[in-house]
């Protein structure tokens, strides 16, 4: 029984673990849109992050159901991940095209979500420990 313990709880800590990465990623993406670089850093900023997202997206699909028993949230919040790595493409298509409508949108987009899935990951890892 306390092996089984064990194993559980070292499984949902290496969830959580990888959970609190996703979170930083997404951090790292606002940080990306919100800094004052020129548009080359920013673009190559932007495209490195591109580059991950699907390896992030695999990692979050993977560790969020350890640590979330709620499908519908579970759903939910990889919806939410998905649709902030298409903005972020979006976004950087924008600024790539002088498009400062769009890229404006999207800004505002991913402000607005990132800092609520942010806040999401954190505060479910936490009651998951």
């Amino acid at each position: 029984m306390l092996l089984l313990s064990i194993k559980v709880s070292a499984q949902t800590e290496k969830a959580t673990d990888s959970l609190a990465l996703i979170r930083n990623y997404l951090l790292d993406i606002q940080k990306a849109v919100n800094t004052k670089q020129p548009q080359k850093h920013k673009v190559a900023k932007l495209d490195s992050l591109i580059r991950l997202a699907t390896k992030q997206q695999a990692v979050f699909e993977r560790n969020l159901s350890p640590v979330l028993k709620n499908k519908r949230e579970v759903v939910a919040m990889e919806s939410s991940l998905n649709f902030i790595l298409q903005s972020m493409v979006l976004y950087k298509t924008g600024i790539k095209n002088s498009q400062s409508r769009s890229a404006h949108a999207e800004t505002l987009y991913l402000n607005k979500n990132i800092s609520i899935l942010a806040n999401k990951i954190t505060y479910y890892c936490k009651t998951a420990k």
